[in-house]
């Protein structure tokens, strides 16, 4: 014992002293253990990675309870760490005899005593620290590398015979030990999990119970096995507080690669998806497709909230995913907290997943990680879900989020616009021509002197034009390995084509083929001929027939060609319309009319996602496009049954966007306004009376109520609004929509 005199010479701690009789039963409470056991610790704060001897103990004890490789404890010198500490090999053998050597007198006293011995002689590491070696100490004892005999005597020699509570007990022991390594292991920095302070105060018992059952385990024979069991209690008990808590650390780490594999740094779309899902490599995980098959493939993701997707929305994904040079993913995200699915979501998930286009998971509540629908509901629902539609996450190739929701992007522009290349190489192949005909004129003056010269500028042009070919074609391939390392889904590009809309046109709001997504060929040719156009739409059946009837009157008069087209969601409305052959009614359908004006709310939402990128959206903000789409998102709210309203342009060009009452009253004064056509024109004379009516606070008395609507989830909506029709600051309200699993813009034919 002399060398581990010389160790803790230099370093005295005070213990308080207490006489135990010999019966186990005997030991002190666990709160004077608490103050003994801390009287023992003296960290002074260096650092040692104790993970390789863990994992070598752990073979070591593992190979003598059957399974595992054969490991040799003269690993444990190899560790890089005990270059720095030349007395660890030293310590864990002095731990090895100290235990050893204390089963000579096996008693609870005994026991206690040893591990409190123990405990001081580990006094200047780290609790965990302490723990490994104390296992790693009781792994050269059961190596063979050193035991204790019930005859006094240490020998080497090996040890197989240990009872089933030994095992149990040591095997609780090494859970233990691992599982408080792994929770005070450093998390990366953008984790927010820290070890509770409940955990921290525990580990000083944690560590005292171990060093019992270790001290205890080596005695030879070791006590009996009710003593044994009672220790492995102990340490069993902790071991399922610590083991909840190491499964929090754990889904917080994975949480945290996760975010950071989305959000900064992956390799690829299958590192994300092994995040994302509980799949193996090999493992379909759509339909057909494993893990690797979606690296080099453009994908978005669609995400819902449950199974809750309209029909409607199927059928415009459907002609997405059938046409867009990018595959759909379907990925349900389950509303509870449980995450379960009854039988009924099942059926329902595979009844519409039958109907669609796109890929689904073979089994969303199995594959769908924890983590992934921690991140949809912490960083995508609460700030790009509206109303509980679904979301469109679009990917790079790398597996990176470049939009948290492409929904309102393709919903605006057709996904050929969206798609089309804007990258090239132009304008380069007329240099040639240039050059000769530079090279000619600089020569003219020696053709006769040298006859040759015309002969020599064509295999200089020649030797040009192949370069330049050749350089080109290299640009070309570069260009097109960008291709296919982006997509054209993504937050700039989104931008530009927001850029590339200078104001609110009608081509804009009924779509023009090619560029914006087209609903009515009729209403295509009307832009071209520039003819004059109301589109209106309304819920009073009254005011719809004098209006039409009148606007005719009015048109038939001057001989003006105008077109009337009805773009209302009211399906009674459209009914009489065409039954009366009042005007044209452009949306047919029940899909044409949720299209129009799903597509509306969703220009109107995306226009604020760019102006607030722009820095251009708040209280005071005069967009026109944003103006406008306010006006017609108010007249056709689900919480506004309005008289009428009408859109006057000039083909694509948009003139006037007013209530119907003040539309009307426009057509009724006809006479006053009507000598101003011939120096304005029908559309300006028509807009500057309509703007007179406006700023005349009694045109406003016979007006119904309008109402903006924006989903509590919008993030940018402004604390004051002002009414697109008088200017006159709204009420704020909040209101519980529900469509009973229908989508809320839809109505049957």
């Amino acid at each position: 014992m002399a060398n581990q005199t010389l160790l803790l010479s230099r370093r005295t701690i005070p213990q308080p002293t207490l006489t135990l009789s010999s019966p186990r039963s005997q030991v002190p409470n666990e709160s004077i253990i608490r103050e003994q056991v801390l009287s023992t610790h003296n960290y002074d704060g260096r650092k040692f990675n104790t993970n390789v001897i863990l994992s070598i103990a752990e073979n070591i004890l593992s190979v003598k309870m059957g399974i595992g490789e054969e490991a040799g404890v003269e690993k444990l010198n190899e560790v890089e760490e005990l270059i720095n500490y030349k007395q660890l090999p030293s310590l864990i053998r002095q731990l090895s005899f100290q235990i050893a050597s204390a089963g000579l007198n096996s008693s609870a006293n005994n026991e206690h005593s040893t591990t409190l011995h123990v405990l001081r002689m580990l006094s200047s590491y780290c609790w965990e620290d302490k723990m490994v070696f104390m296992l790693s100490a009781f792994s050269i004892i059961i190596n063979g590398q050193l035991y204790c005999s019930s005859h006094g005597k240490i020998s080497r020699r090996l040890s197989n015979n240990k009872s089933g509570a030994v095992v149990d007990c040591i095997t609780s022991v090494l859970r233990l030990t691992k599982c408080v390594v792994e929770l005070k292991q450093t998390t990366t920095p953008s984790s927010n999990y820290s070890t509770p302070q409940s955990i921290i105060s525990t580990l000083p018992i944690a560590t005292y119970w171990i060093g019992r059952s270790v001290v205890a385990t080596s005695y030879s024979p070791p006590p009996n096995d009710e003593l044994i069991e009672e220790l492995t209690t102990s340490t069993a008990t902790i071991l399922h507080t610590f083991s909840s808590e190491l499964e929090k650390k754990r889904a917080e780490e994975s949480y945290e690669a996760l975010k950071r594999a989305l959000y900064y740094n992956s390799s690829s779309k299958s590192e994300v998806f092994r995040l994302m899902f509980n799949v193996k490599d090999g493992e379909m995980l759509f339909e057909d497709k494993g893990l690797n098959d979606w690296n080099s493939t453009r994908l978005v993701l669609l995400i819902t909230q449950g199974h809750h997707i309209s029909e409607l929305r199927i059928q415009f994904l459907n002609f997405f995913a059938r046409h867009a040079n990018t595959r759909l993913l379907w990925i349900p995200i389950a509303q509870n907290n449980d995450a379960s699915w009854t039988t009924e979501d099942e059926q329902q998930f595979k009844k519409l997943s039958s109907k669609t286009r796109f890929y689904w998971l073979n089994d969303p509540q199995k594959m769908i990680s924890p983590q992934f629908i921690r991140f949809v509901k912490e960083q995508l629902f609460p700030y790009f879900q509206m109303g509980g539609e679904p979301i469109i996450v679009s990917l790079d190739q790398q597996g990176r989020i470049v939009h948290p929701n492409i929904m309102h992007m393709i919903q605006i522009w057709a996904y050929k616009y969206i798609e089309e290349n804007t990258l090239g190489v132009q304008g380069i192949y007329n240099i040639t021509a240039l050059v000769e005909k530079e090279l000619k004129k600089g020569t003219s003056s020696i053709n006769r002197e040298i006859p040759e010269i015309k002969d020599m500028i064509s295999v200089l042009v020649g030797d040009i034009n192949q370069k330049i070919v050749a350089w080109t074609q290299d640009i070309e391939k570069r260009i097109q390995n960008l291709r296919e390392q982006s997509t054209p889904y993504d937050k700039e590009r989104e931008k530009f084509l927001w850029q590339q809309e200078p104001n609110c046109s009608l081509d804009l709001v009924v779509g023009r083929y090619g560029r914006n997504v087209h609903l009515d060929y009729v209403m295509q040719n009307w832009f071209d001929r520039e003819d004059y156009i109301f589109l209106y739409g309304g819920n009073d059946i009254n005011w719809v027939r004098e209006f039409t009837s009148k606007l005719h009157r009015l048109a038939s008069k001057i001989q003006l060609k105008v077109e009337l087209a009805y773009v209302g969601k009211n399906k009674m409305i459209r009914s009489i319309i065409d039954k009366e052959n009042m005007s044209y009614c452009a949306l047919k359908s029940s899909y044409s009319i949720w299209r129009f004006w799903t597509r509306l709310q969703s220009m109107f939402l995306s226009r604020i996602y760019y102006l607030d990128e722009i820095n251009h959206f708040g209280e005071e903000c005069n967009d026109e496009i944003l103006h406008g789409l306010k006006k017609l998102l108010a007249y056709e709210g689900k919480n506004t049954i309005i008289e009428g309203w009408a859109v006057l342009s000039k083909g694509k060009k948009m003139v006037v966007c007013g209530h119907g009452a003040k539309i009307l009253q426009v057509i009724n004064d006809y006479e006053i306004w009507k000598e101003n056509i011939a120096t304005k024109g029908f559309d300006e004379a028509f807009k500057d009376h309509h703007e007179m009516l406006t700023s005349s606070s009694s045109s406003l008395k016979r007006h119904s109520c309008c109402a903006l609507e924006y989903s509590t989830t919008l993030n940018k909506i402004p604390e004051n609004e002002k009414c697109s029709e008088c200017s006159y600051r709204m009420h704020k309200f909040v209101t519980f929509t529900c469509c009973h699993g229908h989508d809320i813009d839809s109505d049957e034919d």
